[in-house]
């Protein structure tokens, strides 16, 4: 009983700015060994042989992305329970006022076009080699829904649990450390996106400074995996335009 009481008590207090880090670092380590795994057990003679890569490879992006985006959700999970708060509470797992959703959804939309246009009027792709890639291959090998429900459900999920749900709430703690806190999450989500080029990653980091100021505003990252689902709804439609009917 006095220990119920001890942590119903206690107060809540995030993790710092360095063990936040650390949990981060850690989730990813696991997440990505969680992943190496599963690719040794699917496809061990690729593996062996050197013959696979990642950014082509629809079905094997799809695998060993749920794979370890349950590890990295489960680990993050983990260290706010540790933090003695409800996981959902600490990750911001809360429902958004209505009309910061629709302003900040209105704002993404303008957005997605805008670049889109910007895009095509530099004369460049608008859907990358890597969604084209990932895609065909997907259909080809017969795993276009687990593709889909990959890019669309699965990996928004546990991009915002990470960046603008664990990061967040242990390093935007302040109206001061809001602008910095928002610059360096923005500029990890970017980074992690190696799977495009630069132009590519400066949209990526653009969206996550959409997503952050999000969070901010409205104190939800249910807000921002909706942004998010969104936005990897667009992408994945345009691919299945591209591969389906312009190729």
């Amino acid at each position: 009983m006095s220990d119920i009481a001890a942590e119903t008590t206690a107060p809540q207090t995030p993790w710092g700015l360095w063990a936040t880090l650390g949990w981060v670092i850690l989730a990813f380590i696991l997440s990505a060994i969680a992943g190496i795994v599963v690719l040794l057990i699917w496809r061990p003679d690729a593996v062996m042989s050197g013959d696979v890569d990642m950014l082509k490879d629809g079905p094997l992006i799809s695998i060993t992305t749920i794979a370890s985006a349950t590890v990295q959700v489960s680990i993050l999970a983990l260290a706010a329970r540790l933090a003695r708060w409800p996981a959902s509470e600490y990750l911001g797992l809360v429902r958004p006022a209505t009309r910061p959703t629709l302003i900040a959804i209105a704002i993404l939309i303008v957005f997605l076009l805008g670049y889109d246009a910007l895009t095509y009027l530099l004369g460049r792709d608008i859907v990358t080699p890597f969604q084209v890639d990932t895609y065909r291959t997907a259909r080809n090998g017969g795993t276009l829904t687990l593709l889909w429900l990959t890019f669309v459900f699965v990996a928004p999920v546990a991009e915002e649990i990470m960046f603008r749900g664990f990061l967040f709430r242990g390093w935007v703690r302040s109206e001061r450390s809001a602008i910095p806190g928002i610059l360096v999450i923005s500029l990890l989500f970017a980074a992690i996106h190696v799977q495009y080029d630069w132009f590519g990653m400066l949209q990526v980091f653009f969206i996550g400074l959409l997503l952050a100021i999000a969070r901010w505003r409205s104190g939800s990252t249910l807000l921002t995996i909706l942004m998010h689902v969104l936005t990897n709804l667009w992408a994945t439609i345009e691919s299945m335009i591209k591969v389906e009917w312009l190729s």
